[in-house]
């Protein structure tokens, strides 16, 4: 039988699958009572630095539902933090960054880091995680009773757009204001600073798959605020180089972008391993772009998973025909889990999914 880590890495190389592998982008988080649990008594970078706990986050959605692969507890401005940027995490506000980049001294000031011993809990977290699902417990764990092997563990990044655009406004925006201002007025500054964030994430993503990553993902979650033409001049060299070097470490590669229904052309031109589209695409027009060498990995609105669980049976079928019969696909959400998601919702979407085998 065919092991969980090996269906979802083949899906991902577009070679044929028993069925479709199942995870889902924030299934470790706020919408299950453990997570709520395990992060009560620290903050949320306490627990980033925590590896043994991270490890534990990772772990707990497989732990209760046994999908096919376990995404790492981190966070996609970890980068930032480690090339001198102060990072923190305001209630109500998300994610903080002291000072803001809003010119070629701020680019300048960004310092190199060694990934191995900047974020050393990441690399501890990964191999944990490694180990624990390599092992015989999640190898028995399989709702189905079967015998699961060993699972999938994703690696993963921001990519250019996002990172900087998190940088040059010091925190999340809706209207990208600084962000689109700078790159506008200062290009040679905007494109210095999408340079560094690809010259820190290739050894960031290096280490990950050294620690035990089986595929990357890269999260360009709003890179959908440009157009196409301003997108392809702006972003498109810094993310093709991206996903190029991160190809070049051996594994899948996943590029992932949320409102982004207007790129897809640009997306592809990455040469990703995969696309993970979100609920907005039609997947018959993702599945023409992509042709035969590019697996697909969504998109079921998660908001669906607030809803009865006869809808989420009838929505998960609805996706899974969908994507029926494309070289590589992988059933996921469109976007993150909320923390409003029904964890029993998760577990109905994943029975339908594993009905299809």
């Amino acid at each position: 039988m065919t092991s969980c880590k090996q269906r979802f890495v083949d899906a991902l190389s577009c070679r044929a699958t028993d069925r479709p592998p199942a995870w889902f982008m924030r299934q470790a988080g706020r919408y299950l009572p453990e997570y709520r649990e395990l992060r009560s008594t620290q903050t949320f970078l306490e627990t980033l630095d925590d590896a043994e706990r991270s490890a534990e986050i990772t772990l707990q959605p497989i732990r209760r539902f046994g999908m096919d692969a376990a995404v790492v507890f981190s966070d996609i401005l970890v980068p930032l933090d480690a090339m001198g940027m102060d990072l923190s995490f305001e209630g109500g506000v998300g994610p903080v960054l002291e000072p803001p980049i809003r010119d070629m001294d701020g680019v300048r000031a960004l310092v190199d880091f060694d990934p191995k011993v900047a974020v050393a809990h990441l690399f501890e977290t990964l191999r944990i995680c490694r180990r624990e699902l390599d092992g015989d417990a999640f190898a028995q764990h399989d709702l189905g009773g079967r015998n699961a092997g060993p699972r999938g563990l994703i690696g993963f990044c921001g990519a250019p757009f996002t990172v900087a655009s998190y940088a040059v406004e010091g925190r999340g925006s809706r209207t990208f204001e600084h962000t689109k201002k700078l790159m506008w007025t200062e290009p040679a500054t905007f494109d210095a600073l999408l340079g560094r964030i690809v010259d820190a994430s290739l050894p960031y993503l290096a280490m990950q798959v050294e620690a035990g990553a089986d595929a990357l993902q890269l999260f360009d979650s709003w890179g959908g605020a440009l157009d196409a033409v301003t997108y392809r001049r702006v972003v498109l060299p810094h993310i093709q180089r991206l996903v190029r070097g991160a190809r070049d470490l051996g594994v899948p590669v996943v590029v992932y972008m949320n409102g982004g229904s207007h790129l897809l052309d640009e997306l592809l031109a990455t040469e990703p391993s995969a696309l993970s589209i979100d609920w907005r695409v039609d997947p018959k027009l993702a599945r023409a772009k992509c042709g035969e060498s590019v697996a697909l990995q969504g998109n079921i609105d998660p908001i669906v998973f607030q809803a009865d669980a006869e809808t989420v049976r009838a929505e998960t079928r609805r996706v899974l025909e969908a994507f029926d019969g494309h070289p590589g696909y992988v059933f996921n959400v469109g976007s993150g889990f909320v923390p409003n998601t029904v964890p029993e919702n998760v577990a109905v979407a994943l029975e339908v999914v594993r009905a299809r085998g």
